[in-house]
């Protein structure tokens, strides 16, 4: 029972993580004119969604529903990027924005998976794949932040 609730709550984590940042991204690739970033967005929002359809299986499996982010916390995520893009619709901005975002979502995902030991194996190593992306796509976000 205990692995149960540490699973669920592993895999809400890692659902609220991918739900902030596929949203975030669904608003900002459209905005983004560099043809090579956009296509590197595309395939991190890609990747996101592998990682989220892997959570929904590992949650079905033990009968869990994720929650994914409101239409209210969707429209304020709506809103911010649009007003700190107001002026800036750079490269360099989204960048920014972007890694800002991954590195809220890294800690949060380090002390989800150290206060849900006992969760399931796929679940644990689920969460690090999610950090590991988010950690990698920082490393890319570096070089575009110096554009």
């Amino acid at each position: 029972m205990e692995q149960n609730k540490e699973t669920e709550r592993l895999l809400q984590e890692i659902s609220k993580n991918v739900a902030m940042a596929t949203q975030s991204l669904d608003v900002i690739i459209p905005m983004v004119d560099d043809e090579k970033f956009k296509e590197y967005l595309s395939k991190l929002n890609d990747q996101y969604n592998l990682i989220l359809s892997e959570a929904k299986m590992l949650a079905d499996a033990i009968d869990v529903d994720l929650k994914m982010i409101s239409k209210i916390e969707e429209a304020e995520l709506w809103t911010a990027i649009k007003m700190k893009t107001m002026f800036d619709k750079s490269t360099r901005k989204f960048a920014q924005m972007i890694f800002l975002g991954t590195n809220m979502g890294i800690p949060n995902l380090i002390v989800a998976i150290c206060d849900n030991k006992n969760a399931t194996n796929e679940s644990i190593v689920l969460a690090k794949k999610l950090k590991e992306l988010e950690e990698t796509s920082d490393e890319t976000l570096k070089m575009y932040l110096c554009q």
